[in-house]
């Protein structure tokens, strides 16, 4: 049996992707190439959600770049319910539901931009790591 490797991304991966490109981008090709699987809550999709569509509409971006992601996700995510798990974890307590999925979830790592997160390394088990370090954490799993 192969196990399957599970991550949550942040919200600010998510935006760094869609809009911009480079590693945050590649992070996002690999979950859509299948290198790994996705996990959240409500609570951490409902808040990606809201701010691709916020983002989109500061850029001027086409909306449906974010709608098409989001069909993507919710396709293929495996959403868990909320334990409270990472609650107070964070300097920002916004922060603390990517803990809770990831933990829930049972997650390997949380890749993040976010200096809040990747501050704490690691919590409970889970790595937290930037999406250079993910990129670097695929490449040598091959």
């Amino acid at each position: 049996m192969i196990a399957i490797l599970v991550v949550v991304i942040d919200t600010s991966v998510w935006i760094s992707g869609v809009f911009y490109r480079g590693n945050p981008f590649r992070v996002l090709q690999a979950w859509r190439d299948g290198k790994f699987q996705l996990v959240y809550t409500d609570e951490t999709l409902a808040e990606i959600e809201t701010r691709l569509r916020n983002k989109a509409v500061q850029f001027g971006a086409d909306i449906a770049d974010v709608e098409e992601w989001m069909s993507f996700i919710r396709a293929f995510v495996r959403m868990v319910p909320s334990t409270g798990a990472g609650k107070g974890a964070t300097r920002d307590p916004k922060d603390d539901k990517f803990l809770d999925a990831a933990i829930s979830g049972g997650a390997a790592y949380l890749v993040s931009s976010d200096r809040d997160l990747l501050i704490l390394q690691e919590y409970q088990g889970v790595k937290i790591v930037s999406p250079r370090e993910f990129l670097d954490i695929l490449g040598s799993m091959r």
